[in-house]
């Protein structure tokens, strides 16, 4: 219905056409006279489709031409602005974009206009999207409302969608728009440019492939991935927190269209095994798997065209990847600097390694990437679990049956016929030739030995083995005590306060990873004979018993590690035959601290 002031249409528009006549933007009263001309029919046209119709298709004048007129005075106006105008056309701009926002609303006959518009518009984002625009708090409004009348302008218009997803995807690197509004310190303005996107990727798997392949699209992932990084931890209720919602569901979409494999190889650095922009990434999937139940279905599905790798494929090369890099790391500051260190068959560090330790502790070899690695390990762990489980509930859903007292030698398939996520991840193969199920113990063995355990907030002093002999019962080996010393550049445990919260802030960098390697190593382990073969021979089952135990930054450690235990023996009598072998060697007393039963210390 047609608001009551609008009556007379053409002589609406004659008023705004008279002002715009002889508008002038460096006079205060004619910046005023046209703002309150804009505002006043910019909540009449908000209320009212019949008032966007009847304003847009207004013949005498037409409305086109003048609001042409005001969008190109107002950018030249920005050019060269002096500092007394910049509150006259911030409030200018402000009113015009949110006209022209409330104009075109659900009004393909007039987004079609107003599209000539676009080019003017972009000019004044990108000039409020400045950094010393972006100083100025008094700016955020114009930003936003200038993102606010650009999206409105081509959402549910595929041409003009598809026209500027295209132009925007392609402008050179010095005049790119989207970028500089994700970089914005406003939330709102930032909720903004996630919306323009999402609604020009909304039902188009082309323009989201756009983020993947264009010139630009990587770089623009790259930004949005930096802002979603830094609101993970917002409240959901604050601006922040709307704003990685509506972030969450532009990525949403891309990991749907099947584009995320592709995205995350587009954003790996040579010679970088990962990078926080792919750890963010991982983070997103991660969520995303988590909450469908459809997560096996999506991460092995393939999108047409040649070599093009699943999602399953990127994570089992990036979980074998960064468990080689975890390896290598630990292994190089466990060597007191020699990157090859002598090592015995049952990987112990040599007595003269020993002694080079105990002398000069190797603070100075610890990788410093080493966090974010076990950081990028943990997520991509958990997605391959995620990945496996809903395989496996999936099949149970379709009706077949579960495997009884036989165990098979080999991994089960799939309803389809084609291998399971469980089949797969048994096969992978690192490029060195170490299985997936290796590096998991190996990796699981040198973590335990390299990261102190910290048990209700206290550090947990093993007392070190006689001699070199093996003590899986939990006690700490040569490896376990270099691994500390190398961590905390000091033997023993001082009690002091200071010192003891930053052994607790060490162990937290490396969160979660024991738990989520063990509880994979366990799904793999479970009713395949073949696993458990291997795990033992690669002395994985005195590992996994070191891990029965608490642990504050790896919940539920011991429980997982038990039921991977319980796989690992399950009708498997060589592996029954090793845990039968390992004597006690302690005792946990009532401060969960291992004493060694044998001296009775």
């Amino acid at each position: 219905m047609t608001d009551p002031r609008m009556h007379d249409t053409s002589a609406d528009v004659r008023k705004l056409y008279d002002v715009a006549q002889t508008f002038d933007p460096d006079v205060a009263e004619h910046v005023q006279a046209l703002t309150d001309i804009l505002d006043e029919y910019a909540s009449i046209l908000a209320k009212s489709d019949g008032a966007r119709r009847q304003l847009g298709d207004s013949p005498d004048p037409p409305l086109w031409p003048t609001l042409r007129r005001l969008w190109d005075i107002t950018s030249e106006a920005h050019a060269d602005p002096d500092q007394d105008d910049i509150p006259r056309l911030i409030n200018l701009s402000i009113s015009l974009a949110r006209f022209t926002r409330n104009l075109v609303a659900a009004a393909p006959f007039n987004q079609e206009r107003a599209f000539d518009n676009e080019r003017a518009i972009r000019r004044l984002i990108y000039h409020y999207t400045s950094f010393n625009a972006t100083q100025d708090p008094a700016t955020f409004a114009a930003t936003r409302m200038l993102s606010q009348a650009l999206s409105n302008i081509v959402t549910g218009n595929d041409t003009l969608t598809q026209t500027l997803w295209t132009t925007y995807l392609n402008l050179p690197e010095e005049q790119l728009v989207l970028p500089r509004l994700f970089a914005s310190p406003d939330a709102r303005t930032v909720s903004s440019a996630f919306v323009l996107v999402l609604n020009c990727i909304h039902d188009s798997v082309h323009r989201a492939e756009l983020l993947t392949t264009s010139p630009r699209g990587p770089r623009i992932c790259l930004t949005m991935l930096d802002r979603m990084a830094s609101l993970f931890e917002a409240e959901e209720s604050t601006e922040e927190g709307r704003a990685f919602d509506i972030g969450y569901e532009v990525f949403k979409r891309v990991i749907e269209a099947g584009l995320v494999a592709g995205l995350y190889i587009r954003l790996a650095v040579h010679q970088e095994v990962i990078t926080p922009h792919q750890t963010t990434l991982l983070k997103l999937i991660d969520s995303y798997l988590h909450g469908s139940q459809r997560a096996h279905e999506l991460a092995l599905s393939r999108r047409p065209g040649a070599d093009r790798s699943s999602l399953f494929d990127v994570l089992t090369e990036t979980f074998l990847a960064l468990s080689s890099y975890t390896q290598n790391a630990i292994q190089h500051s466990l060597a007191s600097g020699d990157p090859t260190p002598a090592r015995s068959e049952n990987h112990r560090v040599s007595p003269d390694a020993q002694e080079q330790s105990d002398a000069s502790p190797p603070l100075q070899n610890l990788d410093l990437l080493l966090p974010k690695v076990c950081e990028a390990l943990v997520l991509v762990t958990e997605c391959l679990t995620t990945v496996a489980l809903r395989a496996e509930e999936a099949a149970t859903d379709a009706g077949r049956p579960r495997i009884s007292s036989a165990i098979e030698t080999s991994a089960n398939t799939s309803v389809s016929g084609q291998p399971s996520p469980k089949d797969l991840l048994v096969a992978a193969t690192a490029s060195s030739g170490q299985g997936l199920v290796e590096s998991l113990v190996e990796t699981l063995r040198l973590v335990d030995v390299f990261v102190p355990r910290i048990t209700y907030g206290k550090l947990v002093k093993r007392p070190p083995p006689p001699g070199s002999e093996a003590s899986p019962g939990g006690q700490q080996t040569n490896d376990q005590q270099q691994g500390h010393e190398a961590i905390f550049g000091q033997k023993g445990d001082g009690g002091d306060p200071v010192e003891d919260a930053r052994k607790a802030q060490v162990a937290q960098a490396f969160a979660h990873v024991k738990r989520d390697l063990v509880r994979l190593l366990g799904i793999l382990a479970s009713q395949n004979r073949a696993v458990q073969d291997r795990v033992r021979v690669c002395g994985g089952i005195p590992v996994v018993m070191n891990l029965c135990v608490v642990d504050d930054y790896n919940p539920y450690l011991r429980e997982h590690a038990i039921f991977t235990l319980r796989n690992l023996l399950f009708e498997n009598v060589e592996n029954q035959a090793v845990v039968d072998a390992i004597k006690p060697v302690g005792r946990w007393d009532e401060e969960k601290v291992l004493r060694d039963i044998r001296g009775g210390v």
